[in-house]
């Protein structure tokens, strides 16, 4: 198989091509985040040098965050009009699962670490074996004394690599000194890592659609955080009086919706039902619920205005939900979602709901499978 990889998440913009595992070309330029002018001269290089075209990949793949605002939309928009014209699916690859992929496979504990400014960087902790590269902990964005402080714990090696190393490299190796710097050609996410790791997810049928391809930046713009003063979404419980409203959302959301009476008898008679609805300026823009049984929670449903998508509804919903579960006891809950469903696939994989098993024509309407997700609070 073939794949087009990309990474624009730092100053650096990269692009190679992977032939059945193996690296044709990769074409590497790091001269101050002019990603939207040179990148699609990178990839045609990459391409023209590996004798390839573009129509004989497979997949497309890009690094999707965290990293630069602008420069991962610049690489998504790249690859989804890739995947659109040439109908080829699309492949999302965390930045920092790529940066640590640089040095494997190094033997040990491995710390990506990416300028996040205001002295902060984007982070995880991996550990290779040699064979496998294992995520230790979530990616986050975490000031760098507070990192520093985490790293302490480890009495051992601990190989530091990524764009906040030139930064912030006299303060680790003062604090650290089982810390190890690796070479500067180590020190962006490269296409090849991208590339790489996306041929590993392609070969587990982890690809997308290209619309289904969402970047993952863990914090908020500025930009995103005016425009939330703007628009703040408030998640309260679900009363009578919003039932109309969350049947309409219901309505414009799915093919085969509850019925207003469903609704009715879930907030009214269902003691084991918990409902939200999420609002901007009072109008209903999403409604979440769940049942309740003993220590477990089943989310029944997730839905949003489709004149609102796109601003983050969704999670407030989750998180919502999640938040009201914990606080009813609830040690862990499930879902089943539509395996073509990436949108709401990739938003629960976000809080930690990982896949457990399938439900056989689940769905009545197309006689879909479902996915059973799990998620341990």
């Amino acid at each position: 198989m073939r794949i087009l990889a990309i990474d624009t998440s730092t100053a650096a913009a990269s692009a190679a091509v992977m032939e059945d595992g193996r690296l044709l070309c990769e074409f590497i330029i790091n001269d101050g985040k002019k990603h939207s002018e040179k990148l699609i001269n990178i990839m045609n290089i990459a391409l023209e040098s590996s004798g390839m075209e573009v129509q004989s990949m497979d997949a497309f793949a890009c690094s999707i965050g965290p990293g630069s605002f602008t420069g991962l939309r610049i690489g998504a928009a790249a690859i989804k009009a890739m995947g659109q014209a040439m109908n080829k699916p699309v492949i999302a690859v965390p930045t920092l699962d790529a940066l640590a992929y640089n040095i494997f496979p190094h033997r040990g504990l491995i710390c990506p670490m990416l300028d996040a400014q205001r002295n902060m960087v984007y982070g995880a902790l991996y550990r290779s074996d040699g064979n496998k590269l294992t995520k230790l902990e979530d990616y986050r964005a975490i000031d760098i004394d507070k990192l520093i402080e985490r790293l302490e714990d480890f009495g051992e090696e601990i190989v530091l690599l990524g764009d906040a190393i030139p930064i912030f490299g006299e303060k680790l190796k003062t604090a650290l000194p089982n810390s190890v710097e690796t070479s500067p050609g180590t020190l962006y996410p490269r296409a090849s890592s991208v590339a790489a790791l996306a041929e590993e997810l392609y070969k587990a049928g982890e690809t997308l659609n290209y619309n289904d391809l969402e970047l993952y930046y863990i914090r908020k713009s500025q930009a995103e955080v005016e425009f939330d003063k703007k628009q703040r979404i408030e998640v309260v419980p679900m009363t009578c009086e919003d039932i109309k409203a969350v049947y309409d959302v219901e309505c414009l959301s799915f093919d085969t919706p509850w019925s207003l009476e469903s609704f009715t008898s879930e907030v009214n008679e269902n003691n084991m039902a918990k409902y939200m609805v999420a609002k901007i300026d009072d109008e209903i823009v999403g409604y979440g619920g769940m049942w309740i049984v003993l220590d477990e929670g089943h989310i029944t449903n997730i839905a949003v205005h489709p004149e609102h998508r796109g601003k983050k509804i969704g999670d407030a919903l989750v998180r919502a939900i999640m938040k009201e579960a914990v606080e009813n006891n609830v040690k862990r809950m499930t879902l089943e979602v539509r395996p073509s469903n990436w949108a709401a696939l990739n938003l629960y994989k976000k809080f930690g709901f990982k896949e457990s098993g399938i439900r056989r024509g689940y769905y009545e309407d197309t006689g879909e499978d479902a996915l059973i997700m799990w998620a341990e609070l």
